[in-house]
C-alpha cells in the first residue's frame, strides 16, 4: 500500500526501529564479549586494540549487509508484521552465521564459538522481545494515536469490492472509505457525470481525505482529463485503477486465483510525493529555521519591533490567513509594514501605497519583512522554498480562472520560490501574470531537488542585495 499512498508514520517507525536495532545489536555484542571474557571463555583482548576495533567494525558491516539483503527495513516489511518477522528471522540468522564463520576463520580468537553462542542468545532474545513488542505497538498505538492514513476508493460495486479488499489486506496503517456509484451515473451525459464526481471529490476533501483511487470503466475513462482537473481543484490526488477483477478462474474452478500487483496510474508523480523526499526537506527546513530564529530573529525582532512601534501604533507582527498545503489555512507571519487597516486581508500592496510605513518600505524592498515566516517553517506550516502562500480571497478567485491552480497546494508553501526568483512576485492584478506564476510553481513541483532549493535560496539572496523591481 505504501507504494501507492505514503504514510509518514511508517517513515518515523522505520527511523525508530533502525536506531533501536543499531543500539541494541551493538549492546548485545559488547555484553556478549564482556561476559565471554568474564567467564574466561575467550582470550583477553583490550577493547582499545586494533584487533577488537576491527572485529567490531566487521560485525556492524555484516549487520548492515544482513539488513539490506533481508529487506528488513523496506516499506513492504514495515507495513505488515508477518513480513517484518520473516525479514528479522532471515537477517538475524544471516548475521549470526556470517559473523561466526568470519570470527572462527579469520580472527585469532581462541575458543571463539562460546562468544558467538552467547551473542546468538543475546540477539535472539532482543529480536523476540522487540518484535513481540511490535505486535502490541502496531494495533494499539494505531488506534490510540490515529496512525491510519485515510484513503477513498470510488467505483461501481461490481469492481469496487476486489480493490477495497486488496487495500484492506495491505496493512494496519490505512483505513479505506468506499464510495459506490451506479451504472446509470456513468452512462449519463458528460456534464452530469463530472458534476457527480466533483461532489465525490468535494466530500472526501472536506473529510480530510486527499488520496482517491478511482476504479475506472470505459465510460468514466473517457473523462479522465476532466476528472483530474476536478480532483486538483479539491487538492485530491487522483489515482486510476482499471476495472478488472482480481480473481481469474481456470477450468471452471473459482478457488484458483492469479496474484498480481494492482495496476495504478497516478495523476501526479512529483519528487515530493515520496515521504523520503518530504522527510529530507523537513529536516533541512528545521535546521535552517532553527539557525535563523536563534542567530537572526533573536536580535531582529527587538530591533525592528521597536522601530515599527515608534513609527506606527499596533502589533510588531502582521498575521494573515494564507492558503497552505491541501488548501488548509494558517496564520502567516510578517513584520508589520503598514499602518493598521481593514483592507490588509483583501487588498495587496501596490506601488506608492500610502498604507506602507517608512520602515515598512525598507523591510519590503529588502524582503526582510518575510523573516518571521521562519517561525512558520519551524512550526511545519511552511517550507523555506516552495510556492508562495496566497491570501484566501486570491486562492478562491484565481482557482476559478486558472486551470491546475490548486496543484501548487499539494506541497507546503515557501518563504521564497521558483516563480519569485524569476521575477513573478508582488502585486498580481493581471490573471496572465498569476497564470505564469502558477506555471513556475508547477515546474518547481515536477523538478524538485535539494540542489534546486539551494539554487533558489542563492538567487533569493542575490536579489535581496540587488533589490527587486516588484518589491514594494
Amino acid at each position: 500500500m505504501f507504494r501507492y499512498v505514503q504514510n509518514r508514520v511508517l517513515v518515523y517507525l522505520r527511523a525508530f526501529w533502525i536506531a533501536t536495532d543499531f543500539i541494541c545489536v551493538n549492546l548485545a555484542f559488547l555484553l556478549a564479549f564482556d561476559l565471554a571474557l568474564e567467564l574466561n571463555l575467550i582470550k583477553y583482548i583490550d577493547k582499545s586494540s586494533s584487533a577488537f576495533q576491527s572485529l567490531w567494525m566487521m560485525y556492524n558491516l555484516l549487520a548492515v549487509l544482513a539488513a539490506l539483503l533481508s529487506h528488513l527495513y523496506r516499506d513492504i516489511s514495515m507495513e505488515r508484521l508477518e513480513n517484518m518477522f520473516r525479514a528479522t528471522l532471515r537477517g538475524g540468522t544471516g548475521l549470526i552465521i556470517s559473523f561466526g564463520i568470519c570470527v572462527m576463520s579469520g580472527f585469532q580468537l581462541a575458543h571463539a564459538w562460546p562468544f558467538v553462542a552467547i551473542l546468538s542468545v543475546g540477539l535472539a532474545t532482543y529480536f523476540i522481545v522487540s518484535r513481540f513488542f511490535m505486535t502490541y505497538i502496531y494495533p494499539a498505538f494505531a488506534k490510540r494515536f490515529n496512525w491510519s492514513k485515510r484513503v477513498a476508493i470510488i467505483g461501481h460495486g461490481d469492481h469496487l469490492a476486489p480493490v477495497a479488499e486488496y487495500f484492506e489486506k495491505q496493512g494496519d496503517f490505512y483505513s479505506i472509505n468506499t464510495i459506490g456509484y451506479k451504472d446509470q451515473d456513468a452512462l449519463d451525459n458528460k456534464e452530469k457525470t463530472l458534476q457527480r464526481f466533483k461532489e465525490y471529490f468535494e466530500t472526501v476533501s472536506r473529510d480530510g481525505i486527499h488520496d482517491v483511487f478511482l476504479v475506472t470503466t470505459p465510460e468514466v475513462s473517457a473523462y479522465s482529463e476532466d476528472l483530474i482537473v476536478a480532483a486538483d481543484f479539491q487538492c485530491v490526488q487522483l489515482n486510476f485503477v482499471p476495472a478488472i477483477s482480481a480473481r481469474i478462474t481456470y477450468n471452471g474452478s473459482e478457488n484458483t486465483t492469479l496474484k498480481f500487483d494492482l495496476p495504478v496510474l497516478k495523476s501526479h508523480e512529483e519528487p515530493m510525493s515520496t515521504m523520503e523526499n518530504r522527510f529530507k526537506k523537513r529536516l533541512i527546513d528545521l535546521f535552517i529555521s532553527s539557525m535563523v530564529i536563534i542567530f537572526i530573529l533573536s536580535w531582529m525582532i527587538p530591533l525592528f519591533g521597536l522601530i515599527i512601534k515608534i513609527q506606527s501604533p499596533g502589533p510588531i507582527f502582521f498575521k494573515q490567513p494564507r492558503s497552505g498545503r491541501n488548501n488548509r489555512a494558517f496564520g502567516c507571519y510578517k513584520f508589520r509594514s503598514m499602518v493598521v487597516n481593514k483592507q490588509s486581508n483583501a487588498q495587496q500592496a501596490s506601488k506608492g501605497d500610502k498604507r506602507i510605513t517608512p520602515i515598512g518600505q525598507f523591510l519590503r524592498k529588502t524582503n526582510l519583512d518575510e523573516f518571521p515566516q521562519f517561525i512558520n517553517v519551524f512550526l511545519g506550516q511552511m517550507s523555506v522554498v516552495g510556492p508562495r502562500p496566497h491570501m484566501l480571497s486570491h486562492t478562491e478567485h484565481y482557482s476559478q480562472l486558472i486551470q491546475h491552480y490548486m496543484v501548487r497546494h499539494f506541497v507546503k508553501p515557501g518563504i521564497t520560490g521558483w516563480a519569485q526568483v524569476n521575477g513573478f512576485r508582488g502585486e498580481t492584478k493581471d490573471p496572465a501574470l498569476m497564470a505564469k506564476r502558477v506555471e513556475y510553481d508547477i515546474e518547481y513541483l515536477r523538478n524538485w531537488s535539494a540542489m534546486l532549493d539551494f539554487k533558489i535560496v542563492c538567487m533569493t539572496a542575490i536579489n535581496m542585495i540587488k533589490g527587486e523591481e516588484n518589491a514594494y
